[in-house]
């Protein structure tokens, strides 16, 4: 997996690779410019020998300064300078008369006329043209560094709301209160409007979803209340058993839908517990409410694990699984199979029209199957096993569908 790299590094590293291409770009005129002076300052180095070694040794020795004064070479005073020029030094040539000898050396870039005379000895620059030809590269090169870093923190500070955009965010994940408002007019700023906007909508629309569903279970159990009510004064026995178990089976469901409402509002905590398989199938059952369950649902235990998990939330998936796969049967029947790190529900029926990711989805199903449902079985299995930290698998094969479920045996 290719790694990802976040914006503050790549802009570190954006930085450093404009610098280390201006570094290379100004050695590189610095060398061409001091190349070029120094190809000048030979040439008139070889005029300047010409024109010395043409006088006698008296006219030389008398008029020397005034020659270099107006040839415009300066003298090297300090010794060790004269000492590292003369030892490290490349001559380019040299010019012998019977009273001097004339070098041209090149160090450190630099240009020097050495004159090695009977009477003395001397070094010479020509002038500092090349020195300000240094200095206006050095500062050139300075004032682009310095807006190299100008702009390195100008963009780290211009993303540095983004840490705080961030800190907002998690916040909200921790239900913390979150706070929107310090943030300047830029595109950040515009980011952190919008989504706290998209936030606040959100969050209206979640209270407005538990305000409803939680007015409609409260609004049905009254009457459900009624029914039971009016259930127990009926005589025949018989009759009175139905309309109890239809009314008991109501509000099985108002509950079953007031857990799964909590537990995806995340106002639900897991009550995590080890519990037998045949625990939760029992209580499946129990969800369930059918008197020919054990007709329609073959069951085999190859092994009764201990799970550790909510013995409500996931009785209440076992017991969709069931009914899920007696709803969609072509005999009207399924399986049940247990082994010691997983179960599996099977039914027979044909093959899925879409990838089984489709009907994993909210409100997704069938369009071909006319089958009551509002699409929401299978997508509440698979949250809930993601929240149990367990794996739903599924396949399709003998012409039978296999819903399985890995958990992992703890015994």
């Amino acid at each position: 997996m290719m790694q990802r790299y976040s914006i503050r590094s790549k802009l570190i590293s954006l930085l450093f690779i404009v610098f280390s291409l201006l570094c290379v770009f100004f050695v590189v005129i610095l060398d061409r410019e001091n190349k070029i002076n120094n190809e000048k300052i030979n040439s008139v180095q070889r005029e300047i020998i010409y024109f010395l070694s043409q006088q006698t040794e008296e006219y030389f020795i008398r008029n020397l300064p005034d020659n270099t004064e107006n040839m415009r070479l300066v003298e090297i005073k300090n010794k060790k300078l004269i000492e590292k020029i003369r030892a490290e030094g490349r001559t380019i040539f040299t010019h012998t008369t019977n009273y001097c000898q004339f070098s041209s050396l090149l160090y450190s870039w630099r240009m020097y006329l050495s004159l090695d005379c009977k009477a003395f000895q001397k070094i010479y620059t020509y002038d500092q043209e090349d020195d300000r030809i240094d200095n206006v590269l050095l500062t050139s090169f300075l004032f682009f560094v310095v807006l190299i870093i100008l702009t390195y923190i100008s963009l780290f500070k211009s993303l540095k709301p983004l840490g705080q955009l961030k800190d907002e965010i998690i916040k909200i994940s921790h239900n913390e209160i979150e706070d929107f408002s310090q943030y300047d007019n830029d595109e950040i700023g515009t980011i952190a409007a919008e989504f706290s906007k998209a936030y606040r909508k959100n969050k209206d629309l979640i209270r407005s979803r538990q305000l409803f569903l939680r007015t409609i279970m409260h609004e049905l159990k009254t009457p459900i209340g009624k029914g039971r009510i009016i259930a127990e004064m009926t005589k025949e026995a018989k009759q009175k058993k139905r309309l109890i178990e239809v009314f008991e089976r109501m509000n099985r469901l108002i509950n079953e839908l007031a857990k799964i409402e909590n537990l995806f509002s995340k106002n639900y905590s897991l009550h995590l517990k080890n519990n037998p398989f045949s625990a939760f199938l029992n209580e499946a059952k129990n969800y369930l409410l059918r008197d020919d369950f054990d007709k329609i649902i073959k069951i085999k235990l190859h092994s009764d694990p201990i799970i550790n998990a909510d013995i409500e939330i996931f009785s209440l998936i076992l017991k969709n699984m069931l009914d899920n796969a007696l709803k969609y049967s072509k005999e009207g029947t399924c399986e049940l199979e247990c082994f010691i790190d997983h179960f599996v529900v099977k039914n027979s029926g044909e093959p899925l029209k879409e990838p089984i990711e489709y009907y994993l989805k909210a409100f997704t199903r069938d369009k071909n199957l006319k089958k009551e449902g509002m699409g929401l079985g299978l997508y509440i299995v698979s949250e809930v096993c993601k929240l149990h930290g367990f794996s739903l698998l599924y396949e399709y094969k003998a012409h039978k569908h296999c819903f399985k479920v890995l958990f992992g045996s703890i015994q």
